[in-house]
């Protein structure tokens, strides 16, 4: 149970109650921003290795590398009518090699690779990128280097340039107080047999890269995350790499032209180019985030979503503030504006959510008879929260609130009122939606359910919390998701010999072991009741059998065999090597199916702290109950102010058997 104020708890069974339901609407899924890119220029310009930078006073710096020109555009003030064409030849540059920019106040640095190949230059602007001052040497190697990435700390100055070398080779250097420093090669060019790209941003603690390449010795294709400790983590640490996306080594896909940016100031995102040599002609950007409040190096991003822009070598990105990203290729120019949450509260009309076992549910009625809500649409973030005005000075006090994102918005205009209704849905509804791209598979040994489960929730978005017991974490099954399955249908066959429960929490998806002590009671004494209503059905299965690669076990209810006749579940669980083992993966499928069965109905004066999953004891002498315990296998709330009617704000609650 979600825990509550004593003045929340004692406000709530009171007779005077005073509801309070807060609404507020963000422009963001799962907590991670959206970005709705507008392009506001499109060109003839040749596709050449690029980059972008803004500036303190917002302007757009952008540089390129067409067949071995070195060219910089400026544009003081962008916008749609901006001289986006306008372009200054600044020197020569090793054709086919990177370029990169970072900006911090007017200082604008700009990295290419000397004519030659051999010798990485510096071209510095202390004014905007108006002017440079000439191009001074950092680094000169023996073997020619290819790709090039650059970052500033916004706090201090201090700077990174980044760049590859031949197989598997990535190199950095520092610039302190002013001085650069000698090279440093990472120790990490034992699992990459080849690097195709490097971008860096720092995130105000340490270096945040994203590299492609192909790994060593399979030779499949990568888009990877890593970092480099510059303070949060130990100066110098080189991070694993964690993958963002992969193709097989027989692909046609290759990858290259990576980016990286934290639109927000804390949202980290990836884009690259997938150069595809079958299928759609030419090069595609696509783009992918992590969950949202993930620190270190994620270990799980988002399937990667398409962009409009089609270049070889990526998108190049930059943040300007808190509040717009750009975006840009050789030929286009795109911008993304953040757009700030809402509260919504003094419109609301009604509200209301259902929460089962794999499935959230909300909708919202707002009022708009003064016309106010005109830009509100499918995507964003819905937050209900729902309380009492229990605390002090008549302050509105929450317990658990329910976040889903709009899948529908309705205008409704009916005996003089403007409405608009929201509908909405949650993690599980995003992970049916989400299907794979291609096959993905886990080795027996490799990693636990835990770990497939968060990866799985990962590519659709979805941050998963908590933990479970050592059927969860402790259990190594071989596992694959085959294309085109949903990630519903794979979350369900990875819990389905689990005794773990995971319910929407917030705006990730919470995974714990089933609580066991009664988390409140309700009836005569406790918590008021209007309504309870018993029924008995057959189960879903009264027999289950769990096979595993070599041992097959059976778990039975048979009171509900004798009665309902048998109904047989088959389960494979390739993780039990025992008979021991299969008759426990039996057993907790059978108590899953008994979980999940609703028993009965209760309805009551609205709760804020239950939740899905909660045991909870009923008493009711009419129905021969007396601290009867169940567990919440459903959880609804129903508000309504109801201009002229009776407002309602209630809890509903499913009763499930305690297994």
């Amino acid at each position: 149970m979600r825990p509550l104020s004593a003045t929340l708890r004692a406000h709530q069974r009171g007779p005077d109650r005073l509801p309070y339901v807060r609404v507020t609407v963000r422009a963001e899924r799962w907590g991670v921003p959206l970005l709705p890119w507008e392009r506001l220029y499109r060109g003839d310009e040749a596709d050449c290795p690029h980059a972008l930078a803004v500036t303190g006073d917002g302007a757009l710096v952008r540089a390129r590398n067409e067949s071995g020109a070195l060219s910089v555009s400026r544009v003081a003030n962008p916008g749609p009518d901006s001289g986006w064409a306008t372009w200054t030849a600044l020197g020569v540059a090793e054709e086919e090699t990177g370029v990169a920019l970072a900006a911090r106040g007017n200082e604008v640095l700009l990295a290419s690779v000397e004519r030659g190949g051999r010798a990485l230059v510096l071209r510095r602007s202390s004014d905007g990128g108006a002017t440079w001052q000439a191009a001074r040497t950092l680094v000169r190697e023996s073997t020619a280097i290819s790709w090039v990435a650059l970052a500033i700390s916004a706090s201090d100055g201090d700077a990174c340039a980044f760049y590859t070398q031949g197989a598997g080779v990535l190199k950095r250097l520092r610039r302190r107080a002013g001085t650069w420093s000698p090279a440093l090669a990472w120790n990490r060019g034992g699992g990459v047999s080849a690097l195709t790209g490097v971008a860096a941003v720092h995130d105000g603690f340490d270096y945040r890269l994203i590299v492609s390449g192909r790994a060593h010795p399979s030779g499949a294709k990568h888009v990877w995350s890593a970092f480099l400790g510059d303070g949060g983590f130990p100066e110098d640490f080189w991070s694993g790499l964690n993958a963002i996306a992969e193709s097989d080594a027989s692909s046609v896909r290759e990858f290259g032209g990576p980016g990286v940016f934290r639109p927000g100031g804390a949202d980290q995102r990836a884009c690259f180019a997938a150069r595809d040599s079958g299928g759609e002609p030419g090069s595609r950007v696509y783009t992918s985030h992590p969950p949202a409040l993930m620190g270190g190096n994620p270990d799980g991003w988002s399937e990667p979503e398409p962009h409009e822009a089609a270049s070889a070598y990526g998108l190049a990105v930059a943040t300007q503030g808190a509040t717009t990203v750009w975006g840009s290729t050789p030929n286009g120019v795109w911008r993304a504006r953040l757009a700030p949450g809402r509260d919504l509260t003094d419109r609301l009309v009604e509200a209301s959510w259902r929460l089962e076992p794999f499935a959230t549910r909300a909708r919202v009625a707002l009022d708009d008879s003064g016309g106010a809500l005109p830009d509100l649409s499918p995507g964003s973030t819905v937050e209900i929260a729902p309380g009492y005005r229990s605390g002090d000075g008549s302050a509105a006090e929450f317990g658990l609130s329910v976040h889903a994102v709009t899948d529908r918005v309705i205008r409704e205009s009916a005996a003089g009122r403007a409405r608009v209704v929201l509908e909405c849905s949650g993690p599980w509804e995003r992970l049916a939606a989400w299907r794979a791209s291609q096959v993905w598979q886990s080795p027996a040994g490799e990693r636990s359910r835990e770990q497939i489960f968060r990866r799985l929730c990962a590519r659709a978005g979805i941050r998963a919390s908590g933990g479970g017991g050592q059927d969860w974490s402790g259990s190594y099954p071989a596992f694959a998701i085959r294309p085109g399955e949903s990630g519903l249908s794979a979350a369900r066959r990875l819990l389905g010999t689990s005794r773990v429960a995971i319910s929407s929490s917030g705006q990730s998806l919470a995974v714990s072991a089933p609580p066991g002590e009664v988390a409140e009671r309700f009836g005569p004494g406790a918590h008021p009741v209007e309504t309870v209503g018993l029924g008995d059905g057959a189960p879903p299965s009264n027999w289950v059998r769990a096979q595993g690669p070599a041992n097959d076990a059976d778990a039975h209810d048979f009171a509900s065999i004798y009665r309902d006749g048998q109904r047989l579940r088959l389960v494979r669980s390739l993780d039990a090597g025992s008979g021991v083992q299969a008759l426990d993966r039996a057993a907790a499928s059978l108590e899953r199916d008994r979980r999940e069965q609703r028993a009965g109905r209760l309805v009551a004066p609205f709760h804020p702290g239950i939740e899905l999953f909660d045991p909870i004891a009923v008493t009711d002498a009419r129905l021969g109950l007396r601290e009867r315990p169940y567990r919440v296998v459903e959880l609804g709330m129903e508000y309504s102010r109801r201009p002229g009617g009776r407002p309602r704000y209630d809890s509903v609650v499913g009763l499930g058997e305690m297994a």
